[in-house]
């Protein structure tokens, strides 16, 4: 049996329900242990939540037949990629491998895994069976929150994605939590050394989640997940360190942006979902009708506006 996330499975025909936002990739979870400790995650070995969550979305199981034939018989053209996240032991890897080669033997979309992977030879054998991005979370953005939400080996893990990003150019992602106790001086310096070794990173904003170890810690303010969206878009877009300042590593001020640039914020592009190609991860983040962090479509002008002025904060264009 594979999970398969709510929002694919209405897009899918195989969970009935209404979509607000149509899915671009289609979202599976694959194991049923995770030998993983992560503080904030509802499916850590740790947690007492319903093991049919991830962050706040329901992942309701299928057979790997049911799957198959849905998206064999998919017409609708929403979807282009299909991400599968793996749970933190070596039967879910086993089962994630097979799963692939099931899918590939009968269907040609690109394939994403999200994954424990510790060596280059478990990566390989993903790559061989034609997966073309792997994610290795990173989640803290510094060594002491890194240890507090997952465990001791920050700088080995770096250092593991760097040297894949560099090997396995463009293939390589990693995401990073907003919220877990990093300051924003703390993200620009990760985001900026991991884009230089050619990997690519995803935001995630953090997520309370019931039964977990950080039940009860509050998200970020949206004033501080728009200040880290815009410094991550601009950082993309080749902005160094000496472009922006910071208090006590709370960034306070971005020099005068390029006016193409400017145009690009004005269209509310730094606020969409950053990541894979076609992922848009729907609602992932947010509850219809909250406060939206992560933009799974294009912003209408009001909420461009809106999106800028919860940046609270200055901007200039040359």
């Amino acid at each position: 049996m594979i999970r398969v996330s709510c929002g694919t499975a209405m897009e899918l025909n195989i969970l009935n329900g209404k979509l607000a936002i149509a899915p671009t990739t289609a979202y599976f979870m694959i194991g049923n242990k995770c030998n993983n400790k992560c503080a904030f995650c509802s499916q850590s070995i740790e947690s007492t939540s319903r093991k049919d969550k991830l962050s706040r979305v329901l992942w309701p199981e299928f057979e790997k037949k049911e799957i198959l034939n849905a998206l064999l018989n998919y017409k609708k053209n929403n979807i282009k990629r299909i991400c599968l996240q793996v749970m933190g032991s070596n039967e879910s890897l086993k089962e994630t491998i097979d799963f692939i080669k099931y899918i590939k033997l009968n269907l040609n979309i690109p394939i994403s895994v999200s994954a424990k992977i510790e060596n280059e030879e478990n990566l390989k054998k993903l790559f061989d069976i034609g997966v073309n991005k792997i994610g290795i979370a990173i989640d803290g953005a510094n060594k002491e929150v890194y240890e507090k939400v997952k465990g001791d080996d920050f700088e080995q893990k770096i250092k593991f994605i760097k040297d894949m990003g560099n090997k396995y150019t463009d293939k390589i992602t990693t995401h990073i939590i907003v919220g877990l106790g990093e300051t924003h001086e703390d993200i620009f310096i990760l985001y900026e050394d991991l884009i230089k070794n050619n990997v690519t990173v995803s935001l995630f904003a953090f997520t309370p989640v019931r039964g977990t170890k950080l039940e009860k810690h509050e998200p970020p303010s949206i004033e501080s997940y728009r200040r880290v969206q815009l410094m991550t878009y601009l950082i993309k877009k080749g902005y160094t360190k000496d472009k922006f300042k910071f208090e006590n590593g709370y960034l306070t001020y971005i020099s005068p942006i390029d006016i193409s640039i400017y145009e690009e914020i004005k269209m509310g592009m730094p606020f969409k979902i950053s990541g894979c190609k076609y992922c848009n991860r729907p609602y992932y983040n947010e509850r219809p009708g909250g406060t939206i962090y992560n933009y799974s479509r294009s912003l209408n002008r009001e909420e461009c506006s809106n999106a800028i002025l919860e940046l609270n904060m200055e901007l200039k264009e040359y």
